[in-house]
């Protein structure tokens, strides 16, 4: 139980962090977002969870497999707002769309090119 608490803290220590750090500098957060931090950190903690480094490793390529569909949200967003949509919209928006998207996308990838996630 402890060790979920602490694995709870400093993941919402670093989104805390990332998200103060927006306010100063947006483009050295989203460099620091685009970099791999989250997924390197959950790898981490389910590497030390279960101690199986394949198990970890599969984690790893899902997350590579999944990255373009959600790379439409990141596009998606933004111009919402720059043609004049309200922030909520454009993200309730772009939220059903990438969901829409990477359904389909998962299906393609297990029917399409065998890929099991």
């Amino acid at each position: 139980m402890i060790s979920y608490l602490v694995k709870v803290g400093l993941t919402a220590m670093f989104i805390v962090a990332m998200s103060e750090l927006a306010k100063r500098s947006l483009y050295l957060a989203a460099l620091l977002f685009a970099l791999p931090l989250a997924t390197v950190i959950a790898t981490i903690w389910l590497f030390l969870d279960t101690h199986d480094a394949h198990r970890a490793a599969d984690y790893s390529y899902g997350v590579l497999l999944l990255t373009p569909p959600g790379m439409l949200f990141l596009f998606l967003l933004p111009m919402g707002v720059r043609f004049g949509i309200n922030f909520w919209i454009s993200l309730a928006i772009a939220a059903l769309v990438t969901g829409a998207v990477y359904f389909a996308y998962a299906w393609a990838l297990k029917y399409v090119w065998g890929i099991s996630l």
